[in-house]
C-alpha cells in the first residue's frame, strides 16, 4: 500500500536529512571512516569539511541528495550511538506527529461521509492512517486510538490528539525495546 506524500512533507524530510548531513560534517576523520555508508559519501563529507560559504552549502545539498537516495537510518543510528544525537528522536517525533495528523484527517473525513449518508459514525471507520500505524506498530492499541480520534471529531479538544500521540509513542517505544532485544 502506498501513501501520498505532499510536497511540503517531502521538503520537511529533506530538511531533516540536511540536518543529518550538517551533523556528519562535525565528525572527526576517524569517526567518518566508521560511518555506515558508501565510501563516496564519506569522501564527500571529508571534502566538504574544508569548504567555505557557498561551496559548502552546495556540497551539503549534494551530500543530502545522496543520503536521501539511500537509507538514512544507519547514519541516524550511528550518530545517536556515538554522539547522543537528537536527530533520531526528532525524526521519530515527527513521524508520530504525521501519523496522528493522518488519523485525525481520516476521522474527520469519515464523520463528513457519515453526515452526508445520514448515518452515525461506526467504531470501525476507514482509516489509512490507522492501518499505516498498525503496520509500523503491531501492538498498537487500535481501539484506544480510534476512540480518541472519534472523541476529537465530536469535541475538537486537543486532549484527544495528545492521547492519540501518547498511544502511538507507547507503541513506538515498545517496538524499539523489542527491536533491541
Amino acid at each position: 500500500m502506498s501513501y501520498y506524500i505532499s510536497r511540503s512533507e517531502k521538503k520537511r524530510q529533506a530538511k531533516q536529512i540536511e540536518s543529518l548531513t550538517v551533523e556528519l560534517l562535525k565528525l572527526s576523520a576517524q569517526e567518518i571512516k566508521k560511518l555506515p555508508c558508501d565510501d563516496l559519501i564519506k569522501e564527500d563529507i571529508r571534502d566538504a569539511k574544508s569548504l567555505k560559504a557557498g561551496a559548502r552549502k552546495r556540497m551539503i545539498k549534494y551530500i543530502t541528495k545522496q543520503i536521501r537516495e539511500t537509507d538514512p537510518e544507519p547514519l541516524l543510528n550511528f550518530l545517536e550511538e556515538r554522539k547522543g544525537s537528537k536527530l533520531k528522536r526528532d525524526a521519530v517525533f515527527h513521524e508520530l506527529e504525521r501519523l496522528r495528523d493522518d488519523i485525525i484527517t481520516d476521522v474527520l473525513a469519515a464523520v463528513e461521509d457519515a453526515f452526508h449518508e445520514d448515518e452515525p459514525l461506526g467504531d470501525d471507520w476507514p482509516s489509512p492512517g490507522v492501518d499505516k500505524a498498525m503496520d509500523f506498530f503491531p501492538h498498537l492499541d487500535e481501539t484506544g486510538v480510534r476512540k480518541a480520534a472519534k472523541r476529537f471529531s465530536r469535541t475538537r479538544k486537543t486532549t484527544y490528539t495528545r492521547e492519540i500521540y501518547r498511544t502511538l509513542k507507547a507503541a513506538a517505544d515498545s517496538a524499539a525495546l523489542q527491536q533491541k532485544e
